[in-house]
């Protein structure tokens, strides 16, 4: 009995441990999306890394199906895809997936900088697509010098500059939203950030 009880908790510390989404009713794994941010001081040493799951948006839903489905919505273009990352200091609301490109740039008092940056060729590979690693700068980049970063948000291309830009709903939508550690940024001092969204089915 002790073994079938210690297999038991090897099979909890397993879903504990291994990252993914379980649906409550089914128990079937659904997709996902996760971020993950590297601070890095002016030496370009680490000295912070957090990886989180985000929560996709309902206008992010919404262009998954549009984009997919002969519904009657015409797709966009690739270069105004979502490929984009956009840093705020606000924290996250408390319905994040009702959130929307237009409420994360009210909320944002970077604004006044490029906070979003762009990945023109996000790669899919294995059922996984990658936007980054994009580096995010302090001073007269990205943010402020002191300037803390506690939301990520991803968001469409911008359809004119292959740069960096200044805000998501300039652009298009907010497909997902990212809480992550409160991560202030002094002089000289970056961010790198990977967002990679899997849809990998589970295997039979």
């Amino acid at each position: 009995m002790y073994k079938f009880i210690g297999l038991a908790m090897m099979g909890i510390f397993a879903m504990m441990v291994i990252p993914g989404n379980f649906d409550s009713a089914s128990g079937e794994p659904n997709f996902y999306g996760a971020a993950t941010i590297q601070k890095l001081d002016a030496m370009g040493n680490e000295v912070f890394a957090q990886t989180v799951h985000n929560k996709l948006t309902n206008t992010g839903e919404d262009f998954i199906l549009d984009q997919t489905f002969q519904d009657t919505v015409e797709s966009v273009a690739d270069n105004i895809s979502i490929g984009a990352i956009c840093v705020s200091q606000a924290t996250i609301p408390a319905d994040p997936e009702a959130h929307t490109a237009a409420a994360f740039d009210t909320a944002n008092t970077l604004d006044d900088q490029d906070v979003c940056e762009e990945d023109t060729t996000v790669t899919t590979s294995g059922s996984i697509a990658t936007i980054g690693g994009l580096i995010f700068a302090s001073g007269a980049d990205n943010v402020d010098n002191g300037d803390t970063i506690a939301t990520i948000g991803i968001c469409q291309n911008d359809v004119t500059d292959d740069n960096a830009f200044a805000s998501c709903a300039g652009e298009g939508i907010l497909f997902a939203i990212v809480d992550v550690s409160d991560t202030t940024l002094a002089s000289g001092e970056t961010v790198n950030i990977t967002y990679t969204f899997d849809i990998t089915s589970a295997s039979s």
